[in-house]
């Protein structure tokens, strides 16, 4: 069987995280979504397609040797996007023959097996404007339907679900299935050191402390850890990212590719390019791709009262679940120096923020946001502007269908905590 992961009419749920990007390339572990899947199951390129939302689709394609939304004659395995999958129950299901049934979990498609005779609803008429596989788009498939408990997938709803797997042990399943190439696990300050693995080609300074005792670290290649570091795993340090002289980072952490990390960080996510070079806490938090943050900015992420953080969230007042829970920033959002984050911060993307006290915990995307100030929205063609400096230091291209799609988002201003 072919495998197809898809987008279901959810993908806003888990904003600001999948504004960007699919839900699937969400990580909440050492890889995204996307990645723990094609790792479970051995697929090539060839044998997975991926589907996502009209809107995001021409950026999709510029970016990936994937097919996007185009499906043919086959069987196929749908996988929902923001479940993480068990990797023995892929195989299984790979293994099995295509029973033409979906399968809910809670009130979500979870995933279903079709075969070639019935693959021809995929690339029939949607029943939303952005084209999603919705359970509103199965029923009309003429497949059956099994309800079925969710015991070897994690369903992620909201984006501070992302933050509960990690602390769950997501990033520890992750660890276990990684390995470095020309590894070196020996160091003057290692603690369990047969719970690290560095590549060969990264760089740890003798005076950097790397404690294993309660998880592995693995640290990808072109790294450079300064002196005076310490490391407490589980962590993983994805590939040219600098850990700054004094860095205090307590796992589970995930410090994605080309990252720049001093001050102190505990229980977070940095999906890739965020810069933190200064002073300052982040606790479980999430950063979303360009993030940075200036000098001695510190995210609060626990109540006084130990109680549960609630989140004024599209529309809706909800308890998270979590008693810890940092901030959540979209791409591009920037913070000056001194800013302080209130326990559950959300903002969007191209957001700043700054001034004395403490700004609102639910900021808008292309915002400026002085404490204790109105929000004034952010001009378009300067935030780009800034983009296109930020991304180009770090070697990467703001392609046409990139602008196209932030474009979108400020021009329509409707998104929103």
């Amino acid at each position: 069987m072919k495998i197809v992961v898809f987008e279901d009419d959810k993908f806003d749920l888990l904003y600001p995280l999948s504004m960007l990007r699919a839900v699937y390339d969400v990580k909440p572990g050492a890889s995204s979504i996307l990645e723990k899947i094609s790792a479970a199951s051995g697929k090539t390129a060839g044998s997975i397609s991926l589907h996502c939302r009209k809107s995001l689709a021409p950026l999709m394609k510029s970016q990936t040797d994937l097919p996007v939304n185009e499906f043919g004659k086959d069987d196929y395995l749908l996988l929902n996007g923001r479940f993480v999958f068990d990797k023995k129950f892929i195989n299984k299901l790979l293994k099995s023959k295509p029973d033409d049934n979906y399968f809910i979990s809670g009130s979500s498609v979870a995933y279903a097996t079709v075969s070639k005779a019935k693959s021809v609803f995929l690339y029939g008429n949607s029943v939303n404007d952005e084209g999603t596989f919705s359970r509103e788009f199965f029923e009309y498939s003429g497949l059956g339907v099994q309800n079925i408990e969710a015991k070897n997938f994690k369903e992620l709803i909201y984006p501070w679900d992302v933050v509960a797997h990690l602390l769950s042990g997501g990033l520890t399943e992750d660890l276990d299935s990684i390995g470095i190439k020309g590894k070196t696990s020996s160091g003057k300050n290692f603690v369990k050191a047969r719970n690290i693995q560095a590549s060969a080609k990264s760089k740890i300074s003798r005076n950097a402390v790397l404690d294993a005792t309660d998880g592995k670290i693995i640290i990808e290649q072109g790294c450079e850890i300064e002196p005076f570091v310490f490391i407490k795993g589980p962590a993983y340090i994805g590939k040219n990212s600098l850990i700054k002289s004094g860095a205090k980072i307590y796992g589970p952490c995930v410090i994605g590719e080309g990252s720049k990390v001093a001050g102190e960080m505990a229980e977070s996510v940095f999906h890739s390019h965020v810069n933190k070079q200064h002073d300052g806490f982040v606790g479980h938090s999430y950063f979303c791709p360009f993030v940075n943050l200036g000098a001695d900015t510190v995210t609060s992420d626990l109540k006084n009262n130990y109680s549960n953080i609630r989140q004024n969230f599209k529309g809706g007042n909800i308890d998270t679940g979590m008693r810890f829970l940092g901030s959540i920033l979209g791409d591009h959002t920037k913070t000056s120096i001194n800013t302080m984050l209130n326990t559950g911060t959300i903002a969007g993307i191209f957001a700043n923020i700054f001034g004395g006290g403490f700004p609102s915990k639910n900021i808008r995307s292309f915002s400026w946001n002085e404490a204790g100030k109105t929000s004034e929205k952010y001009d378009f063609d300067k935030a780009i502007e800034t983009a296109k400096i930020v991304m180009s230091r770090r070697g990467i291209d703001t392609s046409d269908e990139y602008v196209e799609l932030t474009r979108k988002y400020f021009d329509n201003d409707s998104e929103s905590t």
